[in-house]
């Protein structure tokens, strides 16, 4: 008798499936991105980029043992630039990151892992690693509150006594409180971020965010405040659809080599059309900074500013 091993894989995979979807909620969800900015002199930056991401969570009425819930996601990014910098001769550059997060009733553990750079495997500079340990302390309907802590490794431009500091220990907080009023989010994995929303069940609502791209403030603080017009009003549907304008600082880094960095900060009034699956958002940067370091020197340039525009498109199996 043949055995056809298609048929046997085929049959396995489909049966995994099987059991989560019937135990578990399982998804994959896909996101394509894509943004251009320009830098003036008919040069311009694309950024393409793709992520896939996987989540699991374990139905109320499971007691099997293993992980309440998984979140897993690989992404691949490229930042080009069609003329190149001036001086140099890389116009690629690349992103690679990979992360998993594990929960356990209130326990979760996350680690972080991402490269990048004209030439991403050069050195450990190029990485930043994170390994985190967190316990969910206050859980109700309009509270959460989760603190812990971990371990960075990166580039931290840190040296001690002639040797590079790249590996240091971090806190991890995250808080979000929600009233008819205010929504709000606010995560310290690495580096702190927070969102906040005002009027968050009306049509109409003001959306801010902000986090940090590094430490070399005021340059590297980044913010984004958007009035938002959601013109359905019948539920489900009342959330899928948006109309926002808003204006935003935004960072762009670029590791060329290990002694040379370059960084883009601008700021950008833009219109977003947002419709759940697929966001279109554009508009124009203006009045920020080019940051190049060569070892440890720092040139700072003006940035003209350009059009600018990105799009992201998503899709839930």
């Amino acid at each position: 008798m043949q055995i056809n091993h298609r048929k046997i894989i085929l049959s396995f995979i489909l049966s995994v499936c099987f059991s989560l979807n019937l135990f578990a909620e399982f998804n994959v969800i896909p996101i394509m991105d894509f943004g251009m900015l320009g830098l003036g002199e008919n040069n311009y930056l694309f950024s393409p980029s793709g992520k896939m991401l996987f989540k699991y969570q374990k139905l109320e009425d499971d007691v099997s043992e293993g992980p309440d819930s998984v979140t897993a996601s690989i992404s691949y990014s490229q930042d080009i630039f069609k003329n190149g910098i001036e001086g140099y001769e890389e116009k690629q550059f690349y992103g690679f990151s990979g992360f998993g997060k594990m929960g356990f009733g209130k326990n979760t553990f996350l680690l972080k892992i991402t490269g990048r750079g004209a030439h991403p495997f050069e050195s450990y500079k190029n990485f930043e690693g994170l390994l985190f340990y967190s316990r969910e302390l206050i859980k109700n309907d309009s509270t959460t509150l989760v603190f812990g802590g971990g371990l960075a490794a990166t580039d931290t431009g840190i040296v001690i006594g002639g040797i590079d500091i790249f590996i240091v220990p971090l806190p991890m907080v995250y808080f979000s409180y929600k009233n008819p009023y205010i929504q709000t989010e606010m995560e310290w994995t690495g580096l702190p971020m927070i969102n906040l929303t005002l009027f968050p069940e009306n049509k109409l609502r003001i959306r801010t965010n902000a986090s940090l791209a590094g430490f070399d403030l005021p340059v590297d603080l980044q913010y984004d405040l958007a009035l938002c017009w959601y013109p359905l009003s019948k539920q489900p549907l009342d959330e899928l659809v948006s109309v926002s304008a808003g204006f935003a600082s935004n960072v762009k880094k670029f590791r060329v080599d290990m002694e040379n960095s370059l960084k883009y900060q601008y700021y950008c009034a833009y219109g977003e059309i947002s419709m759940t699956a697929l966001t279109l958002r554009a508009g124009y940067a203006f009045g920020g900074k080019k940051i190049l370091r060569i070892n440890d020197s720092k040139i700072t340039d003006d940035y003209n500013g350009g059009f600018y525009a990105t799009i992201s498109a998503m899709y839930k199996f």
